[in-house]
């Protein structure tokens, strides 16, 4: 018998042979070529923390609270959430616990755990890009635009609850998203690059359990972070109501069981542990009060000063996303009718008369200040602040652009709504608007979830805290890339106003850090002279972390005469306010020291001064017997008596009568 050809032989074998797996380098290589742009974010956002004083011992504002009781469960072993907390804040305490219990718990280090779980929240971010069809470059931009945001960078070099909040929303939503898609569903970092079904069937597609019940799950950490949380998962589930994906059926009531379970049994559990322990929450429960009290007036007012503030505030969220866009506003502008020219126009008609309204008072960005205003990036919670850094000039032009992107954003809006509607006309909807329908009311949860909080602010000027339009920051993004990822771009407008946002987001962090620190060593200078603790004003943060844990055990009323800031009455009723750490002299007061402190985006010098009250003497009586005692970076008693650090500008004493 002949033999077979050799060259079919080997055809054969070869089409037999098994495909050996790539090599760990090999894939490593392949991530890399398609992570690259979100690598190259990630990376400049880790440069950041070496430009700024990311590891300075100081606290701000509120977040002592959350510092001390991560030092507390990493040195005691018990989880204590202190009463002057409106936030649950469990998370944020037990992840800062985590970098402490692994590095060391002192308060540069929880700041540092920040940092990280808001590059978390960025990959996130990316993710959730890629699910919408966003492509790889443009969801980097996504990414950047967010982190580079002087809102959200300047909230990641605190301890506040805010960025773990957006962490755990964007990666909740993730989760929801790969349920909502089944068994075909396909979610990771590699998404942007996958081709995806071209159609989803939303009446009858599937729902992936498991994914609903890790989603809850992780909501249910963000309920913990804050309450807003708990508007995640009812968003979820009026999404699939309003798309048909759930039915009177036992398979629908399973599925509808496992995203609302994992979140409802965790919210239980931390009521009942509140009402087991000894914390008594009563800023969370005078908050809830205040919203019955202002009732149906009070939302009203609420209701018509937020919804202009959150238009503006949109387009600055998508500022760098709608300066790519900026070539293609003559396509945006042809295409609007129906459904999305009424959004546009009603879009575009709050915004403007919104800006006229409150330009003619005096009113520019930023509107609803706290961490980002007139004065830079950080809050106002030492006396005299500092100067103003951004001109009415800045300001003005700030509120332009900020209106030029959300009218450009409005537009893209009308566009989405009309595109979603003729799909649904049509033969489906592709898995992208599906995936967009469902962000879209996990957004608007958010926006619901603003009015709670704001209610104790009616009345102010503000209305509200800009912290808490941070949740609509990064899922606007998405939205938009969304809405426009069939559009061509410009992408080096956007990536320029990213590098703009980022310059001023840099300088500005650093500069507010610096001065927190100049503060602290001032308040080093006068315990060092023998000021005692009981005795000394030195912010919010610097008297929250000293003096509440003992007060408040005291049952201390307050010492400070009437006049003083929030926060003695709030968080240092100990103290009397005798010497004081100020921006500026105060009337009835004496300087005894000064200093100039560092700030790159100030042009002139700025300075410190250490006040005594005219009555009281300087130096001042030691009290050696004094429970309040100074607390290292550790939240430890220091062991030596505290002295100034050193810096580069120098502590003057001064002559004062």
């Amino acid at each position: 018998m002949s033999q077979a050809p050799p060259a079919l032989a080997q055809g054969d074998a070869a089409a037999t042979a098994v495909a050996a797996p790539p090599s760990v380098t090999c894939r490593l290589v392949a991530w890399l070529r398609e992570t690259w742009p979100l690598l190259t974010v990630l990376l400049g956002f880790a440069l950041t923390t070496v430009i700024v004083p990311t590891l300075a011992p100081v606290a701000t504002t509120d977040d002592w609270a959350y510092s001390r009781s991560a030092q507390i469960l990493v040195q005691e072993g018990r989880l204590t959430i202190f009463p002057v907390v409106a936030a649950t804040s469990v998370v944020p305490v037990l992840w800062s616990a985590l970098f402490g219990f692994l590095l060391e718990p002192t308060l540069g280090i929880f700041r540092l755990a920040t940092v990280v779980i808001t590059a978390l929240g960025g990959v996130a971010l990316y993710v959730l890009c890629g699910a919408l069809g966003v492509s790889r470059g443009r969801a980097a931009l996504g990414v950047a635009a967010h982190l580079a945001n002087p809102l959200t960078f300047v909230l990641a070099f605190t301890v506040m609850t805010d960025a773990h909040f957006v962490a755990m929303l964007l990666v909740a939503s993730c989760l929801f998203v790969r349920g909502i898609q089944g068994s075909c569903g396909e979610l990771s970092l590699f998404s942007p690059l996958r081709p995806q079904p071209a159609v989803l069937r939303e009446r009858g597609g599937g729902l992936a359990g498991r994914w609903l019940a890790a989603g809850s799950l992780v909501a249910g950490l963000a309920f913990l972070c804050r309450q807003q949380g708990a508007l995640i998962v009812p968003a979820v589930v009026l999404y699939l109501l309003l798309a048909g994906r759930l039915r009177f059926n036992r398979a629908s009531g399973r599925l509808l069981a496992q995203a609302v379970a994992p979140v409802a049994l965790i919210m239980a559990g931390y009521y009942l542990w509140l009402r087991s322990s000894s914390v008594s929450p009563a800023v969370q429960a005078a908050f809830l009060q205040e919203a019955l009290e202002e009732g149906w007036r009070g939302a009203w007012w609420l209701l018509r000063r937020l919804t202009f503030v959150e238009v503006i505030y949109l387009g600055f969220f998508t500022l760098p996303i709608m300066a790519a866009a900026i070539p293609a506003s003559r396509t945006l502008l042809r295409q609007p009718r129906g459904a999305g020219l009424l959004l546009t126009g009603l879009w575009g008609g709050v915004a403007i008369l919104g800006v006229a309204l409150f330009w003619r008072q005096g009113a520019l960005m930023p509107y609803i200040s706290q961490f980002f205003g007139a004065g830079g990036l950080g809050p106002p919670d030492v006396l005299g602040s500092r100067p103003k850094l951004l001109t009415p000039e800045v300001r003005g032009a700030l509120t332009i652009a900020c209106l030029a992107a959300t009218l450009l954003l409005g537009l893209c809006a009308g566009r989405a709504v009309n595109r979603a509607r003729a799909e649904r006309k049509g033969p489906g909807t592709t898995r992208e608007t599906s995936v967009a329908g469902l962000v879209l009311c996990i957004f608007l949860g958010q926006v619901a979830g603003v009015l709670p909080p704001s209610y104790h602010y009616i009345g102010w000027t503000a209305g509200s805290l800009d912290r808490y339009l941070l949740p609509l920051a990064p899922l606007a993004i998405a939205l938009a890339l969304w809405s426009v990822r069939d559009i061509a771009l410009a992408p080096p407008p956007g990536w320029l106003v990213v590098a703009g946002m980022l310059v001023f987001s840099v300088a500005g962090t650093r500069d507010y850090l610096a001065y927190l620190q100049a503060v602290w060593q001032m308040a080093d200078v006068a315990v060092a002279r023998g000021t005692p603790l009981d005795r000394l004003d030195a912010g919010a943060g610097w008297d929250g972390y000293h003096l509440y844990e003992e007060g408040a055990a005291r049952r201390v009323r307050s010492h400070t005469p009437k006049g003083g800031p929030w926060w003695v009455y709030f968080y240092g009723p100990a103290t009397d306010s005798a010497y004081i750490v100020s921006s500026t002299p105060r009337k009835g007061y004496h300087a005894v020291a000064r200093r100039e402190y560092d700030a790159w985006l100030q042009r002139a010098p700025a300075t410190l001064f250490l006040l005594r009250r005219a009555t009281v003497p300087w130096p001042p009586a030691p009290d050696p017997d004094s429970p309040y005692q100074r607390r290292a970076a550790d939240g430890r008693p220091p062991p030596v008596s505290p002295l100034p650090a050193a810096s580069p500008s120098p502590v003057a004493l001064v002559d004062a009568p």
